[in-house]
């Protein structure tokens, strides 16, 4: 006697089981989460810890956020936390882990901004070296997992994150050596020397759009106000006056009317006034500061070119990339400078 049709056997294939997929891409998407997260809390952590107990101005010491083990240090170990945890849990290839490094570090510096108020400045200098540090750290990572058995990651993890910290208290004890540079720019100005000199010695109610061309002032450079030569001729004083509370002297080094002056810059301790400029970055202060100023006035047929120098200090751990952007932001807001006395004087105003 035969079976009944369609008993004991089938004859198509059985239906696909549905929501297999959803369920381990929330998984995928909760591991990278997670990984990235643990990235952030650790540079949020480390981020505090160099700031409270490696900083200490009261006592002569450099602030921790200067130090190479935390700008070099700390994102490359938040790569390498990153990479190992992806690897660990095989939820991220390199291509992935480099995706949540960046992620990690965009989210702890949002952090540093937001919850401890880190300037902008700071911020755009550090953000591009952090990124490619903490991309460095997974592909470190990646090239010594070969190496390492999967049971000593928690040991590997914990020298990781522990290594940044302890070269930081090394590193505090270590003097920074001083970089001097030499930033020049020039304009030619269609008006007579006498009103380029009287433009340079009284600089009067300076509005931020007379500086637009300066990308410096946008990122946190407070903006001039004004500047008056209250005594003229070398050893005389000049006054100037920014946004933001910040106000100090130049004493006069050379002084030719209409054809050249030059003043080094006296900054008081109410000079830079707190909130008006990065800490890290204050002008004149430990890292960086603003030497001279001198301007030269060359008649050049009907009109004047205008020569302006800038000597500068940085005096950091890694001296060659703060001179970099010592340099860029020098040579920025000179170039903003000329093309407010250019401006000025072209249209006869004061």
């Amino acid at each position: 006697m035969s079976a009944p049709e369609g008993e004991g056997f089938t004859t198509s294939e059985p239906p696909p089981k549905k929501g297999v997929g959803m369920p381990r891409l929330l998984v995928r998407c909760f591991i990278g989460v997670l990984v990235m997260s643990l990235g952030a809390v650790y540079g949020v952590t480390a981020y505090t810890f160099f700031v409270n107990l490696l900083s200490d101005a009261t006592h002569g010491r450099a602030s921790g956020l200067m130090l190479v083990s935390f700008l070099a240090g700390v994102p490359l170990a938040m790569g390498m936390t990153v990479g190992l945890l992806a690897r660990r849990w095989r939820r991220a290839g390199m291509v992935s882990a480099g995706a949540l490094s960046a992620l990690s570090i965009w989210l702890a510096v949002f952090a540093a901004g937001a919850l401890f108020r880190e300037g902008t400045m700071c911020i755009v200098m550090v953000l591009v070296p952090m990124l490619l540090l903490g991309l460095l750290g997974v592909i470190i990572d990646a090239a010594i997992s070969p190496f390492t058995k999967k049971h000593r990651s928690p040991k590997m993890l914990a020298v990781v994150w522990v290594l940044p910290l302890a070269l930081g208290v090394a590193e505090q004890e270590l003097d920074s050596a001083s970089a001097f540079q030499v930033v020049q720019r020039s304009v030619h100005i269609d008006a007579p020397p006498e009103r380029v000199w009287q433009l340079i010695n009284f600089p009067l109610d300076i509005q931020p759009a007379e500086l637009k061309d300066g990308w410096a002032y946008r990122i946190g450079v407070p903006y001039p106000v004004e500047a008056r030569t209250l005594h003229p001729g070398v050893g005389g004083r000049r006054a100037s006056k920014w946004q933001r509370g910040v106000q100090f002297d130049e004493v006069i080094t050379e002084w030719e009317p209409a054809r050249r002056i030059a003043w080094r810059y006296d900054f008081g301790p109410d000079s830079f006034p707190p909130g008006s400029l990065d800490d890290h970055i204050e002008i004149g202060g430990r890292y960086f500061g603003l030497e001279d100023t001198a301007y030269t006035l060359t008649p050049e047929g009907s009109g004047t070119r205008l020569d302006i120098r800038v000597t500068t200090r940085v005096t950091t751990h890694f001296n060659a990339y703060a001179a970099m952007w010592a340099r860029w932001l020098v040579d920025d807001t000179a170039g903003a400078l000329l093309g407010f006395y250019k401006r000025r004087a072209e249209a006869g105003s004061s």
